[in-house]
């Protein structure tokens, strides 16, 4: 039984840790997708369009 309980355990972890790594990817792709999008409007929004 003790077998059986580090392997889920093991899994338990490292599902945790691939969701704290896809959360923490898709945070810095809308980062740098955010502000890519307002570097490209900023001139338009300057000339009042």
């Amino acid at each position: 039984m003790k077998e059986y309980s580090k392997r889920r355990s093991f899994w338990a972890l490292v599902g945790a840790l691939m969701l704290v790594v896809a959360s923490t990817a898709l945070l810095v792709t809308r980062y740098f997708e955010d502000k890519a999008h307002y570097e490209k409007w900023k001139d338009y929004e300057e000339c009042g369009i």
